[in-house]
């Protein structure tokens, strides 16, 4: 369910899965043995979220819990802030942009959080998160520190 498919009662916002993976070098793996095997996984059962939460006044709340303010934009006005961002973000290979537009921006009590974790929604499970399946979908299709295309929530 992409941006202009889903019901009244969506948000909008922009999802960035971070995942850990350990990289091999040929030196440690050469001083410690032959590295052990691993179960090879064709899809990751559980992955790390950072994003953007932009209400409209068609969500079913319309409260901006950072600000403790009613939110009055209307869903093209918060579609257009958010591409903007996303505009802004693919190009930053540091990161920085996405974490300063999260404070300045976000509705979600997560862009409060310190450092570089602003937006974080922690791990995530498939199933087993608040987010809606359109969400989860979204977040497992993407690569390591790729971006989405705006996605609507339930939240």
């Amino acid at each position: 369910q992409w941006l202009g498919h889903v019901g009244q009662d969506a948000a909008l916002g922009s999802v960035v899965a971070f995942l850990d993976i350990c990289p091999t070098s040929s030196s440690a793996s050469s001083n410690s043995g032959p590295a052990a095997k691993r179960r090879k996984v064709d899809e990751p059962t559980q992955v790390r979220l950072r994003h953007i939460l932009l209400k409209h006044r068609e969500c079913k709340s319309t409260v901006d819990k950072v600000r403790g303010k009613q939110v009055t934009r209307t869903r093209g006005e918060a579609e257009r802030v958010l591409r903007g961002v996303l505009e802004e973000c693919v190009g930053d290979n540091g990161r920085k942009i996405f974490t300063q537009r999260c404070r300045e921006l976000s509705e979600c009590q997560s862009c409060l959080k310190a450092g570089e974790l602003a937006g974080d929604l922690s791990w995530v499970k498939r199933g087993g998160s608040k987010l809606g399946e359109a969400f989860e979908n979204i977040a497992f299709s993407l690569q390591v520190n790729q971006f989405s295309d705006l996605v609507d929530s339930d939240q």
